[in-house]
């Protein structure tokens, strides 16, 4: 199990770095860690949830961001997130499960509501500056994973 998870965080770190530095999240990265996720539930006997809230949260977390962007779409005729964050998502739930997905999307919309407005406030981007979603989604990822195997209340 520790093994994965460092492995795990260790692609988060990658994956926020690319995400960034580029604003995106390669399918090279974010389709592994899905798969690995599924695998680790089915096949592991210290898994993280069971295959089926693996697979839910695969499905979950990908049609959540769809979801949203769709919304958003509608209403602003552009993109506001990209595939590779769905990606991220599903790949987070695919590890971790479908109970983990909202609490990780809620704690990641907030830190980076709250990184936008503090470098809004700071002048280091404009309003319509877009900010990587990705190392946000990654940051909470990292601390489910540790807070599974070393609990320290960050989640239920």
């Amino acid at each position: 199990m520790v093994f994965f998870a460092c492995l795990w965080i260790g692609l988060f770190i990658l994956a926020s770095a690319i995400d960034l530095q580029s604003f995106l999240l390669p399918n090279w990265l974010t389709l592994p860690l899905s798969a690995s996720g599924l695998l680790f539930n089915l096949l592991s006997d210290y898994r993280f949830c069971t295959a089926i809230d693996a697979l839910l949260g695969l499905a979950i977390g990908y049609a959540l961001v769809r979801l949203v962007d769709e919304l958003y779409f509608k209403v602003r005729k552009q993109h506001g997130i990209g595939q590779g964050d769905a990606k991220l998502l599903a790949a987070i739930g695919a590890i971790l499960g479908w109970q983990d997905i909202f609490p990780i999307l809620f704690f990641a919309a907030i830190l980076g509501l709250l990184c936008g407005l503090v470098m809004l406030k700071m002048r280091v981007i404009q309003f319509q500056h877009p900010i990587p979603f990705g190392p946000f989604l990654s940051l909470f990822a990292c601390l489910f994973i540790i807070d599974n195997i070393f609990p320290f209340g960050i989640h239920p």
